[in-house]
């Protein structure tokens, strides 16, 4: 009553205690299955440091873009400093040069690998961005995205993230391949790119909903007796399958399941799916059967077993 005040330790008071309940324990709040790790701590603190900091916009903002999701990645990665640049490197190996690998003028930090470099500043410029957002000053760069999306739109906003995202793959390509290309290419393939998502529509709904295709069992074909459905999947050297035969009503007539040991890929385990439904025909004595299954591929071998050569279509003869 004293810390919670009236009302509220009332409410404390009545919550009931259950005697042959669990035990007590505590929990770690940062991990959804409330055990402490050494990871979830860290990951916690990084969150607290940078999501819960001065850039918490930046996070509101970056998922709200329309851009393709690998680039929001990207912003994402920004955000956190955590691209591999010279600088983060040395942090990690001693006497590592950390000087910029294009430029070779300054430490490659992240501003400058996406803004003061020199190849990095030409296609900014050739894109037609404001002087004072080229060659202003910044500590972080986070600080300047900042002052960026301050002076862009929605759509703006995209295609810059979309420029840095180039101007980051430009320079990895010069760390390990040794290659430039002009600043007109990076910006025109950055333009490119955001134009066709926007045009193939990858993240937004269409206009006119697409027909739901609703997919139920069908009766077999006329004359037909009996249908099986067989299905399999491999987990190492273990498959296991599973069958199932229905009348031309839909009764369930007969079923098979196991596990074996197979050396082998999907295919075989299908086709020994398919073996173990022909014995369990063989067994009812079923003599028109209908066999389905979702592996394509062996409904082609099958269609085609005459012109099959390989092992596995021998099998299937």
């Amino acid at each position: 009553m004293e810390i919670y005040g009236d009302y509220m330790g009332d409410q404390i008071c009545k919550i009931p205690i259950l005697h042959n309940g669990p035990d007590d324990h505590r929990i770690w709040f940062h991990n959804p299955l409330g055990y402490y790790s050494t990871k979830s701590a860290y990951s916690w603190m990084t969150l607290k440091h940078v999501g819960f900091g001065p850039y918490r916009f930046f996070w509101r903002l970056i998922w709200k873009l329309h851009i393709l999701p690998k680039i929001k990645i990207f912003c994402w990665r920004i955000g956190h400093d955590i691209l591999p640049t010279y600088e983060n490197i040395s942090t990690i190996r001693r006497e590592f040069n950390c000087m910029c690998p294009r430029c070779g003028s300054e430490e490659e930090t992240l501003i400058h690998a996406l803004k003061d470099c020199a190849r990095a500043k030409a296609v900014l410029i050739h894109g037609g961005f404001d002087n004072t957002l080229v060659k202003g000053r910044f500590g972080r760069c986070m600080d300047w995205i900042k002052e960026v999306a301050r002076s862009l739109d929605k759509k703006a906003l995209s295609d810059f993230v979309t420029v840095l995202w180039n101007i980051w793959n430009s320079r990895n390509n010069k760390v390990l391949r040794d290659t430039e290309e002009d600043a007109k290419v990076f910006w025109d393939r950055a333009a490119m790119l955001n134009r066709d998502f926007r045009i193939f529509n990858l993240m937004e709904k269409s206009m006119i909903p697409k027909p739901v295709e609703e997919r139920w069992w069908q009766k077999p074909g006329t004359g037909v007796v009996v249908k099986i459905n067989f299905d399999a999947a491999i987990n190492g050297r273990m498959m296991s399958f599973g069958l199932v035969a229905k009348d031309h009503d839909g009764f369930v007539i007969g079923g098979r399941a196991g596990v074996l040991e197979i050396n082998a890929g999907a295919e075989w385990a299908e086709m020994q799916a398919l073996t173990e439904s022909m014995e369990l025909a063989r067994e009812k004595r079923w003599l028109k059967l209908e066999f389905e299954s979702d592996c394509a591929n062996l409904v082609n071998r099958l269609k085609r077993a005459h012109v099959d050569f390989s092992t596995l279509g021998f099998h299937i003869r």
